[in-house]
């Protein structure tokens, strides 16, 4: 007796009204099954074939916003070093206009010995930084490493009292008074000969550009504005466009105490 190579598939509802039958060779139900199995495997294999095209997708676009963060980053250097240069050429600006506005001062070369204004005469010494601009004790030297990873820093911090009078290191002109975005309100003086000191951090500007100041003259008042973790001056010596060690200066300078006698 020779088995069928056909089945009978028999649909039958729960209410048995109506019944359907199918008939299908033994042929068709192996291709169905072929099928059957080959979509299943299709589909194991797209998802193994797109889940790490996934996770990479995830990975690019990671490494997108990192790039991006990066390229903040460099953007606000830029920007801030733009900011320097503005800086320094509104303090070139000034000093330049300063010497064609009013013919009266002069910055004489050193050799002369001498700084002249309308009213009076000041040795060449009254312009040399040599009076302290406040009392306190310094919380960070001069540090021009040049490594990439520290920051430099062209001055020395000296921590006084919220509200302390700041003095001006040398007598000479007022080339820049206002905000900086790393040392708030900040003031730059040219004392001729090449020479410049800034301070910075200060509660108070008490001079305004173009002002013209005195060895010892008050100029502003201590705080701690721009990036700052309490009230202390930042003050810089700078000589021929380089900065100079203000412990140079100030050798009276200690890292604990600053006490000097204002009455000489």
């Amino acid at each position: 007796m020779m088995k069928s190579k056909n089945y009978s598939i028999m649909i039958i509802p729960d209410d048995e009204k109506n019944s359907w039958s199918f008939n299908a060779s033994r042929v068709v139900l192996k291709c169905v099954g072929f099928l059957i199995t080959v979509l299943v495997l299709g589909c194991i294999l797209v998802l193994f074939t797109y889940i790490p095209k996934i996770e990479y997708h995830r990975n690019i676009e990671k490494n997108y916003n990192s790039i991006i963060s990066e390229r903040l980053e460099i953007l606000e250097l830029s920007n801030n070093l733009k900011k320097i240069k503005q800086m320094n050429e509104m303090v070139r600006h000034s000093l330049g206009a300063k010497l064609e506005i009013d013919k009266e001062i002069s910055i004489v070369d050193s050799t002369l010995g001498l700084y002249e204004t309308p009213e009076k005469r000041i040795s060449q010494l009254q312009n040399i930084p040599s009076h302290p601009p406040i009392e306190g004790f310094i919380s960070q030297d001069l540090s021009d490493t040049g490594h990439f990873l520290k920051e430099t820093h062209y001055g020395i911090d000296i921590v006084a009292k919220d509200g302390d009078p700041i003095m001006a290191a040398a007598s000479g002109v007022v080339v820049f008074s206002g905000w900086t975005y790393d040392y708030g309100n900040m003031i730059i003086i040219y004392h001729g000969d090449d020479y410049f000191t800034h301070y910075g951090h200060n509660k108070k500007n008490l001079k305004k550009q173009l002002d013209i100041v005195n060895r010892g003259d008050i100029i502003g008042l201590v705080g701690s504005t721009g990036i700052s973790s309490g009230p202390h001056l930042h003050f810089e010596i700078w000589r021929e466009f380089k900065p100079v060690d203000p412990l140079l200066y100030f050798p009276e300078y200690s890292h604990s105490n600053l006490t000097f006698d204002y009455n000489e």
